[in-house]
Order: structure tokens, then C-alpha cells, then sequence
């Protein structure tokens, strides 16, 4: 079985969307959807509650990202567990795919990475490096930063794992839930990704991506640049050394 995990945190205009997409996956085994509603002050718990046949779980007070995960990992019936962010910006179609390959045994982390197919060099860091000064100094109204900034993370932990990472920041991916008992993530924020990505790896697990489309998101990012910034990178170097 595998259990769909969304955590949400004032995602009143993306839950129900994100929900009922993941709803219309095909799967080949029996599957659950488990919302984690993480202390939202707006509509979010509303507004998950008009879809039918999921569960949803609810945080008194917003608690962070990496309590609302390990909420419904606990809570989680499937010894397969996925997580999808509640913003519209994965898509859940690509969730069998995933699934089939922890079920074969070609993985025990599966990664929907958005730079799988991207080109590699120098040039793309610098290219990168641009457009996140560009957003930071209001030069232009696409938001690089999210997108790039990951980027350029991933490329770290690339170079502290040896082993190439492209996406470790994705919030689309699937895994064997007793890996979670031993990679033993430390990060209580939105670098829980990136330390879970870093630890996998670091511990010798199967870790694969595939490439995913990836969609503007639908309303307001929870991402602080240089707080969340300085985050990612500690928690990748405590996933690699601590």
C-alpha cells in the first residue's frame, strides 16, 4: 500500500486541486491520501474537507513543514510512503512510475527532479547565479529564485555525496518508510527535503530521479531567501557529516 502524504499550510487555493489530481491517479496497489493540515489560518481545512474518501489531520498551531510530514508519516498505513506539496506545482501523475520503481527494487528513494534533463557546466551556474540576483534585486518579474536556488543546492550536495543530485529540494518523491528509521533527519523546516536527500545518499539507499513537468504555483511561497538559504546548506552538510 501507499500513502499519499500532502502537508499544508495556508494552501486554501491549491489543496483542493492538488488533492483532487492525486485523486484521479491510477494506481496498481491500494492507496491512501493523508492531508496534513499544518496549522493554516485561512481555508485550507475547509476547503480539503469538500474532497471525499481522504483522511485529514490538523495541527492546533503551524508547527513547520518537517512536523507536518512526520505527522502523517506516523500516521501512514502503506510501507510505501509519497509525499506531494499542497501548491499545484508537482505533478501527481507521475506518482505510478515512481511507485513501480521502489516496488522492483530499483530504488529505495525516487526523486521527481524539474532539472533532470537540464544542460550541465559552468555556464548554467553562472546562468543560474544571474537570474537569482536579478530576482532578489527586483530586475525582473519571473521568480527565479526557488527554482535556481535548488539548483544550485542539489549541485552541492552532488559534490559533498558523489553521486549526482539534481533536484535533492523536490517535494515530489516516493520511499520505502523503514528508510526513515535510519537516514534520521534532523531538520525541522523547509530543508527537510534537502537533509532526507543527503542522508539517503550518505547511507547507501537507492537513490533515483526521474524528470517531471513543473507548474507555476498556486498562491503565496512560504520561501525566505536567506533564511531558508542558509538552511538548506546546513541541513545538507548535517546530512552529509552529522
Amino acid at each position: 500500500m501507499i500513502s499519499i502524504i500532502v502537508p499544508a499550510y495556508n494552501e486554501e487555493n491549491g489543496i483542493r486541486k492538488t488533492v483532487e489530481r492525486v485523486k484521479k491517479v491510477k494506481f496498481f496497489e491500494k492507496s491512501e491520501i493523508i492531508v496534513v493540515d499544518d496549522g493554516s489560518r485561512d481555508n485550507t481545512h475547509k476547503e480539503a474537507k469538500r474532497v471525499r474518501g481522504i483522511r485529514i489531520l490538523k495541527h492546533s498551531v503551524n508547527k513547520g513543514k518537517a512536523a507536518a510530514l512526520e505527522t502523517g508519516f506516523a500516521a501512514a498505513k502503506g510501507d510505501v510512503l509519497a509525499t506531494i506539496d499542497a501548491d499545484c506545482t508537482y505533478p501527481p501523475e507521475a506518482l505510478p512510475k515512481m511507485l513501480s520503481m521502489v516496488r522492483r527494487g530499483n530504488a529505495d528513494l525516487v526523486l521527481g527532479s524539474r532539472f533532470y534533463n537540464r544542460k550541465r557546466g559552468l555556464g548554467v551556474l553562472a546562468g543560474t547565479a544571474k537570474k537569482i540576483l536579478d530576482a532578489a534585486l527586483g530586475r525582473t518579474n519571473e521568480d527565479h529564485t526557488n527554482f535556481y536556488g535548488n539548483a544550485i543546492f542539489s549541485s552541492l550536495i552532488t559534490v559533498l555525496t558523489n553521486k549526482r543530485i539534481t533536484d535533492g529540494s523536490t517535494g515530489l518523491r516516493v520511499f520505502r518508510k523503514k528508510i526513515l528509521d535510519k537516514v534520521k533527519i534532523k531538520s525541522r523546516g523547509l530543508d527537510w527535503e534537502v537533509e532526507m536527500t543527503t542522508r539517503a545518499v550518505h547511507c547507501g539507499f537507492g537513490v533515483v530521479e526521474i524528470p517531471i513537468d513543473y507548474y507555476p504555483r498556486v498562491g503565496s511561497t512560504k520561501l525566505k531567501i536567506l533564511k531558508d538559504g542558509v538552511r538548506f546548506f546546513v541541513g545538507i552538510v548535517r546530512g552529509r557529516f552529522f
